[in-house]
């Protein structure tokens, strides 16, 4: 099983653990600070050890500080001035405990390499091992060799520690980050759904409602099939429904043509659909059934359209679906941005990611771009989509790939 396999199973447990096993080395490192204070002890007056015990212990208190608060996770802006005060100290403990010191020259790399980041880490971890080299006042070159190789391995051994349980608890919080984006993409799914499905139906029962108020009492067989359609439509609408929270509703553009082209048609709208080319990738064919409801929709809902048109041009790999009618309303002013908005996209503030915001997302994630304007009465929505099937996965609606 590879590391990354065994990271999947990485929960709070781990990141625990992992914490708890780096604490314990590093508080247990510290125990190595006996050696200078016993050399210190026994070797030299009382002056010269009580310079060497509080230079020790300070130095040991500053390396348990930022240590500790690294394997927590918890660094803080005294931690620099910790780390200035610990280098000073470094750099008086060699000439007041001698060259013993040696046994705790880890703690300063080790200090520089989990309180700093980047650069300056490695440079003040490389920096104090060849302190080290120079520091210790000793003639026997062996043995600062041999104690600066030693530092080296566990400051080294000490900072990959710390290092690997800080990036298991950043691994866990992405994950919970990652979890909680994808709740709230499915939220957004849910809600975009909704409004492309029942926007699109409501307006019809809307508009068909207002149609059978309109029939005489004695056409009661047209009033009849009007009810038998609101009753198709409703029922429709609640099957939509439950297929959007199953979240395996398919859409079909020749359905979506037909259908469209039955409403409009019904409310008065005369229909001139171009053929759309049979080759056009699955995942196109269901954007763009999603484009043709919601332009159907908002034209329904916001526009005065006599006319509407749909337009097929071809170019290369790419083909531009326009959608067109003729009915903006103009302010009582002007034709402001809204009323141009209210021939073909939905002029109500609605959920993030429905509407026409919508389509730019489902475009986006198939390669295609959504574009629209007004001119002289007539809105257009313009709908660019490749004609082939992607080579590369788009991942995001911004079209990255992978």
């Amino acid at each position: 099983m590879g590391a990354s396999q065994r990271l999947r199973g990485v929960g709070p447990g781990t990141v625990r653990l992992a914490r708890a096993t780096a604490g314990v080395f590093l508080v247990g490192m510290a125990a190595f600070v006996a050696v200078p204070l016993a050399e210190a002890l026994g070797a030299y007056s009382s002056v010269r050890v009580v310079t060497a015990v509080v230079l020790v212990i300070g130095l040991t208190g500053c390396y348990l500080w930022l240590a500790v608060r690294a394997v927590l996770d918890r660094g803080s802006r005294w931690d620099l001035a910790v780390l200035a005060v610990m280098c000073v100290l470094a750099l008086a403990v060699p000439f007041a405990a001698g060259p013993t010191w040696l046994s705790v020259g880890f703690m300063l790399p080790l200090a520089f390499a989990v309180t700093l980041r980047g650069r300056w880490a490695a440079l003040g971890f490389f920096a104090s091992l060849a302190a080290g080299l120079v520091l210790p006042a000793s003639q026997d070159l062996s043995w600062v060799l041999f104690g600066s190789l030693q530092n080296l391995l566990t400051a080294g051994a000490l900072a990959g520690l710390t290092i690997f349980a800080t990036l298991l608890a950043e691994l866990q919080r992405t994950r919970e980050e990652a979890a909680k984006l994808a709740i709230t993409e499915e939220r957004l799914r849910f809600a975009r759904e909704l409004h492309d499905v029942l926007g699109h139906n409501l307006s019809v029962i809307a508009m068909r409602t207002e149609l059978g108020i309109r029939v005489p009492p004695e056409e009661i067989g047209r009033l009849r099939r009007e009810l038998t359609e609101i009753h198709d439509i409703a029922s429709r609408s609640l099957h939509d429904v439950r297929a959007v929270v199953k979240g395996y509703r398919e859409m079909s553009l020749e359905r979506e043509l037909s259908g469209v082209r039955r409403v409009l048609e019904t409310a008065g709208v005369r229909c001139d659909f171009a053929e759309l080319p049979p080759s056009l990738p699955p995942e196109v064919r269901v954007a763009l059934a999603w484009a043709v409801r919601e332009a159907a929709t908002n034209l329904l809902r916001h526009s005065d359209a006599t006319v509407c048109l749909l337009g097929v041009e071809t170019e290369g790999d790419r083909i531009t679906v326009t959608v067109a009618n003729d009915g903006v309303r103009p302010d009582s002013d002007s034709i402001t941005a809204g009323a141009a908005a209210g021939a073909g996209a939905d002029a109500e503030v609605t959920v993030g990611g429905s509407g026409l915001a919508g389509l730019d997302e489902r475009l986006a994630q198939v390669g295609g771009s959504c574009g629209r304007h007004t001119e002289d009465g007539w809105f257009t929505l313009s709908l660019d989509v490749p004609g082939r099937p992607l080579a590369a996965t788009l991942t995001s609606a911004t079209g990255d790939r992978r």
